[in-house]
């Protein structure tokens, strides 16, 4: 009985389904935790954003809001309750989750842009060197102690880093077929243009990091993936059934509540400047850059953002104070007692979770050690190979 005990508890697999079963008791007490905090949340959104809009329009101009006619004023108030209203109702754990899938498969999406055009600009060099005699004049080299700035990446100039091609031999030249004009053939381009080993090693690395990210954009791909994981997992779980999972799930809420927040923050920004209550529209992206902590903000009441823009108006005013509404749950927290008391049991349950991830990642790498080791230690005794009889 105590070896049975002792090869479980040393077994990766066992292990790992441990680790499984407790996940999906703990993924039961955060549903319960990230359910109550949206509960929260929708209770305190609407007066949140009153005060913020209360105190913007404080300091902005509080006489502007006094001169609006009584009609105009109960419309605007409706036009955000309404906008309110309907984020409030997309504040669940379901609809959150359905907003972090969207977001992750647009950041994949972007990812696969980016390579694609990367590709095509290597494409796009190649094509240029094939295009060009052999011998192309070399660029002036810039004067000592100068700087260039250049929009072209550098694998389009090799012989301003100091790459230079090899020339191809006259009799390969001579013996070698002209390339089309419409469409050359791999064989006659490799007969014409210079050996050039470097840029082909790099191209080939990006295509076939082009290739995986396409190959997991593709959406018959991911269809089948989905089919996959949902054969696997019992449709009763809603939530990730392994810690590392559960955990990239927490941080796939919060992103998407503050992807929610900074939604209708835009919203009510675009209402003031209908209404005449503000004179500038910040865009989405710069707001999306604040949230990121990628610029610079003064100091503003809580979910307002104040910007200062450069814009040289005289000798002493060298520029001007931009104040609108960005709603974060941080801020939200910080005034509210009953956020915070969810969101330090939800880090509570993130950092147990950190901990079964690194139990997690143990067990797989003894999971791997041991299937990397079972065919060198099966027997390789020729006679236990020979068939009986």
């Amino acid at each position: 009985m105590q070896s049975q005990d002792f090869l479980s508890a040393h077994d990766p697999v066992e292990q790992l389904a441990r680790l499984q079963k407790l996940c999906r008791l703990r993924s039961i007490a955060v549903y319960r935790e990230a359910a109550l905090y949206l509960q929260i949340l929708r209770e305190e959104l609407d007066p949140a954003v009153r005060q913020a809009l209360f105190q913007l329009i404080s300091e902005s101009d509080p006489l502007r809001f006094s001169r609006m006619p009584e009609p105009q004023r109960q419309g605007f108030h409706a036009a955000v309750s309404q906008l309110t209203q309907r984020c409030s109702v997309l504040l669940t754990v379901e609809q959150q989750m359905h907003l972090a899938g969207q977001m992750q498969r647009e950041h994949r999406r972007r990812k696969a842009r980016a390579s694609r055009q990367m590709l095509q600009g290597l494409q796009d060099a190649a094509d240029q060197t094939t295009a060009t005699p052999d011998q192309p004049p070399e660029p002036e080299a810039p004067q000592p102690g100068s700087v260039e700035l250049s929009l072209r990446p550098p694998l389009d100039q090799p012989q301003r880093f100091g790459y230079k091609p090899p020339k191809a031999e006259p009799n390969e030249t001579i013996a070698a077929s002209p390339p089309s004009q419409s469409s050359p053939s791999p064989d006659s381009s490799d007969n014409n243009e210079p050996d050039q080993p470097d840029l082909d090693v790099l191209r080939s690395l990006f295509e076939l990091a082009g290739e995986a990210l396409q190959h997991q954009n593709d959406p018959a791909q991911l269809t089948s993936g989905d089919v996959k994981t949902a054969s696997a997992e019992p449709d009763d779980h809603l939530l990730p059934t392994m810690p590392d999972a559960l955990l990239q799930w927490m941080d796939g809420m919060d992103l998407a509540l503050s992807r929610r927040l900074r939604n209708l923050s835009h919203a009510v920004n675009v209402q003031m400047l209908r209404s005449g209550l503000a004179q500038a529209l910040l865009p989405v992206n710069l707001l999306e850059a604040v949230i990121n902590g990628q610029m610079e903000i003064q100091a503003a009441p809580s979910n307002l953002l104040r910007l200062r823009l450069p814009l040289p108006m005289g000798e002493l005013d060298q520029g001007m104070d931009l104040l609108c509404v960005l709603l974060r749950f941080s801020e939200l927290e910080f005034d509210s007692h009953r956020l915070r008391r969810c969101r330090r049991r939800l880090r509570d349950q993130q950092r147990e979770l950190i901990t079964m991830v690194r139990q997690q990642r143990h067990w797989e790498r003894r999971c791997l050690d041991r299937e990397a080791l079972t065919p060198w230690q099966s027997s390789s005794d020729p006679s236990s190979l020979k068939p009986e009889g």
